[in-house]
Parts: C-alpha cells; sequence; structure tokens
C-alpha cells in the first residue's frame, strides 16, 4: 500500500523545479508516490518533468492542455491519488530529506488529521531570509486561524480520507483556496505543527502580484468570518 500520495502542480515553474522535484526524491521515507500537474507550460517544464518521470516510476504526469489554476489542478491529482497520506509541494520549495518521516511519525503518535510544519524562508538565489514558525497545537491552531492561515501549504500533510470527506479544495476561494480548506477540515478534525523547519519556503517576486494581494485580503476576511460561524454553531 502507499503510504503518501505527493501532489505538486506547476505552472512555468522550470526555473526552480527541478530543486524542488529532487528535493522529494530523496526523502528518507520511500514510500511514495509523486503526482506532477503540469498546469498547461510554455517554458521547459514538460521536458523537466520526462525527464525525471524517465528516471523514477513512482512519478505519475499529468498534463492540463490550457492553464486551468492551481484550485483544479491540485484537486485532479488529488482524485488519483492512492496513498493513506496527500502531502503537498510547490514547485519552488525544498522539502528537507526527513520532512515525510518527521511527519508520519508525528501524525501516528498525535493521531491528528492534518499536519503543518515550520519552514526557512529563502530568496530566488536560496539565501535564508528567517524562519517561518507557527502554532504548534490544536486549540492555538484553529484560534490563530480566526485571524491568519496556520499552516504553511507546502508543509502540509493530511489523511487522504479526511480530504476527501470535506470535499477538497473550493474554486470560489481562489488565491486563499488553502487557508479555505484547513478552517474546514479544522471544524472537524484535530490540526497540529511540527515546530521544527522541514521545508525551505521560497520567496520570489513572481510569486503574489499586486492584484493577487488585494484579492486574497478580501476573501481572506471572508474565509474567516465563515470559520467563525461554523465554530460557533457547534458550541
Amino acid at each position: 500500500m502507499i503510504k503518501v500520495s505527493v501532489v505538486m502542480a506547476v505552472y512555468n515553474g522550470e526555473t526552480y523545479l527541478r530543486e524542488a522535484i529532487e528535493s522529494i526524491l530523496k526523502q528518507s521515507e520511500k514510500n511514495f508516490e509523486f503526482i506532477i500537474v503540469d498546469d498547461g507550460s510554455k517554458d521547459g517544464t514538460a521536458t523537466i518533468i520526462e525527464e525525471f518521470k524517465g528516471n523514477d516510476m513512482r512519478i505519475i504526469a499529468l498534463t492540463v492542455k490550457h492553464n486551468m489554476g492551481l484550485v483544479y489542478c491540485l484537486n485532479k491529482g488529488i482524485s488519483i491519488a492512492k496513498g493513506e497520506y496527500v502531502a503537498r509541494m510547490d514547485a519552488d520549495d525544498i522539502s528537507l530529506p526527513h520532512r515525510f518521516e518527521r511527519q508520519l511519525s508525528f501524525m501516528k503518535e498525535t493521531g491528528i488529521s492534518i499536519c503543518g510544519a515550520w519552514a526557512e524562508a529563502i530568496n530566488a538565489s536560496g539565501d535564508k531570509l528567517y524562519t517561518m514558525t507557527y502554532p504548534p497545537k490544536a486549540e492555538e491552531i484553529k484560534l490563530f486561524s480566526i485571524k491568519h492561515n496556520p499552516f504553511i501549504h507546502s508543509t502540509v500533510m493530511i489523511r487522504r480520507d479526511v480530504l476527501n470527506d470535506v470535499g477538497g479544495y473550493s474554486k470560489m476561494f481562489k488565491h486563499v483556496e488553502d487557508y479555505e480548506l484547513w478552517t474546514r477540515i479544522l471544524y472537524k478534525y484535530v490540526g497540529g505543527n511540527i515546530s521544527e523547519v522541514l521545508l525551505k519556503y521560497r520567496i520570489h517576486e513572481k510569486q503574489i502580484t499586486s492584484e493577487r494581494r488585494r484579492v486574497m485580503l478580501v476573501k481572506g476576511v471572508l474565509v474567516r468570518i465563515l470559520a467563525i460561524f461554523r465554530w460557533v454553531s457547534i458550541r
């Protein structure tokens, strides 16, 4: 049985893609499948994916003919996942070698359904900027999520049955799709963050446009309001 399904969506990501893929293939936990969804890239992304796929049978490559966006691609990848857990990965980040092993152990020990971790923010060249820390315990995470996103998207590992139960990412919340999904999961299940760096999170100029930032702010407020109403209704 496959333990972990790694799901990555990429669009024109040739600059950092090779390093991101290598970081997954070098994981100390070897029992995983690696689902990479190419969202209609126009650069050398497809060539890089095919190169790695030819050398590692764990890679499953899917191609979307026209650019459909992150939500569509992630849900597409999740729909064919066979692992007990689904781990997220972004095409410009770097997972540390023991990330999956550490998360699987932590989730087994604590019984949580969604697990994030701390990350080291790096710049385009890979230089360290600062450490990204998040609340570790379930109640702290739930309270934190009323004002902020409680998990770093590309550090997250989720039980696949939980992900299927809540329905995956919502296309209505494009640009805050991860934040909105976490609030739905935390409404029914318990989450945790490992208080150690398990990922290098790359920050670069192509990441967030000013227009996208405005949309994120507005939709983020809506996510928080919906989360509050949900949790108040069960008290």
